[in-house]
């Protein structure tokens, strides 16, 4: 595993189905320092695990890109 955890979670609109979930988790995954990503498609939510604390702005811009809109971005613990 990695040693430093940063838990942040991502609301997310426009997300529906598993192929909208699997776009997300995919390219998030792709953003150097994400080490693991949770879908949550009932609360329409991106839960992100890293290495330090997420760039916002490349996670919204990655997220937007998909043609999906980001409500909020909050760590969480």
């Amino acid at each position: 595993m990695f040693s430093k955890k940063v838990k942040t979670v991502v609301s997310i609109e426009g997300m529906s189905c598993s192929h909208c979930a699997n776009k997300v988790k995919t390219t998030l995954e792709g953003i150097e320092s994400i080490k693991k990503v949770k879908i949550d498609l009932d609360k329409k939510e991106a839960i992100i695990w890293s290495s330090e604390k997420i760039d916002e702005n490349k996670v919204r811009e990655k997220i937007e890109n998909l043609e999906y809109e980001v409500l909020s971005i909050r760590e969480a613990n």
